[in-house]
């Protein structure tokens, strides 16, 4: 088996919070804002820093939603509330996950798993 090569740590590879709402919450990108069923609103804007981006894991679920074009079912609907917060570069998400599992919206907070490249990937060094 050929051992993993980790990426370099100048890379500048921006790794996201990867997170789960809870249940009857939403997130509205045009506000900004996180709603639940019952009205209640979190705004994360202070708790992020600026240029920070909240964007959802499926994209073309989350458009076909809010056009109504389709009744999604219950794994889409699921789906639905995965969403990942993308970091400006320079700010490790390792150091705002803590904070994103405190939010009244979030059912799970997690980093994703850590890339690498099978070693010799990247062929013979020169």
């Amino acid at each position: 088996m050929i051992p993993a090569v980790r990426i370099l740590k100048g890379a500048k590879l921006r790794t996201p919070v990867e997170i789960q709402l809870r249940p009857g919450w939403r997130f509205d990108s045009r506000r900004r804002v996180f709603i639940s069923d019952q009205g209640e609103c979190f705004a994360p804007r202070e708790e992020l820093p600026k240029a920070s981006r909240i964007v959802a894991k499926t994209p073309a679920l989350a458009a076909a939603k809010r056009a109504g074009k389709a009744a999604l079912s219950a794994p889409e609907q699921k789906l639905l509330r995965c969403l990942q917060i993308i970091l400006p570069a320079g700010h490790p998400a390792a150091e705002h996950l803590a904070t994103v599992r405190r939010w009244p919206c979030v059912e799970a907070a997690a980093l994703p798993p850590e890339v690498s490249l099978p070693g010799g990937a990247l062929g013979p060094a020169v």
